[in-house]
């Protein structure tokens, strides 16, 4: 049975939000967005640790899915 991935986004920005930087977790799924929700605060956490206190670090669990090649990149 194949199961559906969810991945976590990270970004870090400027406290004024008008410059981000992308700081996904490329190496972990999760079976659930339930699962990923939970280990949100410890991913942010690790990230904000090499980041200066002003920086603010957002996140979003969401499906993994590829792309078809026919849909527009939306970044």
């Amino acid at each position: 049975m194949n199961a559906i991935l969810v991945a976590m986004h990270l970004v870090a920005c400027q406290p004024d939000l008008l410059i981000c930087q992308d700081m996904s977790v490329k190496t972990k799924r999760w079976t659930s967005i339930e699962t990923c929700r939970k280990d949100r605060d410890a991913e942010m956490f690790r990230v904000k640790q090499g980041l200066p206190d002003r920086a603010v670090v957002m996140s979003r669990c969401r499906y993994l899915i590829g792309r078809d090649r026919r849909s527009t990149p939306a970044f």
